[in-house]
This record gives structure tokens, C-alpha cells and sequence, in this order.
């Protein structure tokens, strides 16, 4: 990798730490396909997202830069169901038991999609970015949303019908998403910032 790219780069990834950027830095939802509502979501804290409102089907995916601390917060499901979500990665859980706000992280550094998946009282289940059973999916309910006190960058919702992953609610089990950048991360950019300042005042002395 050629010095001045290299310096590009670090500087575009730490202005998105520091400004209004970076509640998505780190983190991005690739939508694989969409759906309409056939219920409406309604859980509470949330606006009620009425039926027939569009909804992006995908999987959310680490983009880095460097090791940052991924936390999936337990936002709720719809009454009557008895889902699951699993970090895969730690081995942690989040279940209907959970009080709502309860959480679990774990650090990744690995570009692609996150390793979690959902299950549904009867067994079936969706893999973030792999298989998901017939019935199942993940969905997009929103981004940089403000659920209580707190704001998360992404908010992904399960749905298990009984029908086709395009049939749902996508409220069945609902959580949100955020990643914070780790010491070494922030220190590496800050590092880059100090490379791109005495490139720069370098460039000035010729």
C-alpha cells in the first residue's frame, strides 16, 4: 500500500470517528432483498410501522476500521414468541427473559458480516449473512435511531412466519446495534492524523 493512499484512508476513517459520521463507522447493512409488511411492528418505544410499509432484508457488516467492540442491545419482541439471539462469536445471549436494554458486545476486527443469528420459538433460525430458514428473516427496522436514552446506528428486527420470508412483522425479536472503536484503533488513527499533518507541512516546505 503506497504512502499517500495509505494516508488517505486514515484520515477519511478518523473524521468519521469524530464528527456526525461515526455512529455508523464501522458497521453497514447490506440489503440482499425487500419485503412489505403484512402486520404492523409495534413494540413499545417505537413508532408503529403501519402495514404495507417497505422493509430491506440483508445482513449488517463489520467495515472496520481496526478492532472495535460490537453491543447488541435486547429492544424487544412481539408478545406470544419465544426467540433467541445469539452473538456466535462469544457465545452469548439474548432471550425474551432479558429485561429490555440488556446487553452483549464482543470485539471484532474482521471485515464482513457479523456473526449472529436469530431463532424462532420453533426452531427455525437466520444467519446473519448466511442461511436462514424458510419463513425466517432479518430486517432493517431503522438507522441512528433514538430508543429511549440511547441511539443506535442500526436497528434489525426477526421474523419468523409461518409463510415466506416476505410475510411478517419483522418484531418478533428486535435489537440494536452499535460498535465503538478500541483504544489501539483510536491510536492508530491518531497516529495516521499525525503522518497526513507532517505530510502536509512537509508538502508546504518545497
Amino acid at each position: 500500500m503506497s504512502k499517500p493512499f495509505y494516508l488517505h484512508n486514515t484520515m477519511i476513517a478518523a473524521m468519521m470517528l469524530m464528527t456526525g459520521g461515526a455512529a455508523h463507522a464501522g458497521l453497514s447493512f447490506v440489503t440482499t432483498d425487500t419485503a412489505t409488511r403484512t402486520e404492523a411492528f409495534n413494540i413499545a418505544g417505537f413508532a408503529t410501522l403501519p402495514t404495507g410499509s417497505a422493509v430491506s432484508l440483508g445482513h449488517l457488516d463489520y467495515t472496520g476500521p481496526g478492532a472495535q467492540t460490537v453491543t447488541y442491545t435486547y429492544l424487544g419482541q412481539e408478545s406470544g414468541f419465544i426467540d433467541k439471539f445469539y452473538n456466535t462469536l462469544s457465545g452469548a445471549k439474548l432471550l425474551e427473559s432479558n429485561a429490555v436494554g440488556t446487553s452483549i458486545s464482543s470485539v471484532v476486527s474482521a471485515a464482513g458480516p457479523l456473526s449472529f443469528k436469530f431463532e424462532g420459538d420453533t426452531g427455525k433460525f437466520a444467519i446473519n449473512g448466511g442461511h436462514w430458514n424458510e419463513g425466517t428473516s432479518i430486517g432493517l427496522i431503522g438507522t441512528n435511531m433514538l430508543i429511549g436514552s440511547t441511539t443506535y446506528a442500526y436497528v434489525l428486527g426477526y421474523n419468523d412466519s409461518a409463510g415466506t420470508k416476505h410475510l411478517g412483522d419483522w418484531d418478533d425479536f428486535v435489537v440494536g446495534v452499535s460498535a465503538v472503536p478500541e483504544p489501539e484503533t483510536y491510536a492508530m488513527l491518531l497516529v495516521g492524523l499525525g503522518l497526513v499533518g507532517f505530510s502536509l507541512s512537509k508538502q508546504r516546505q518545497r
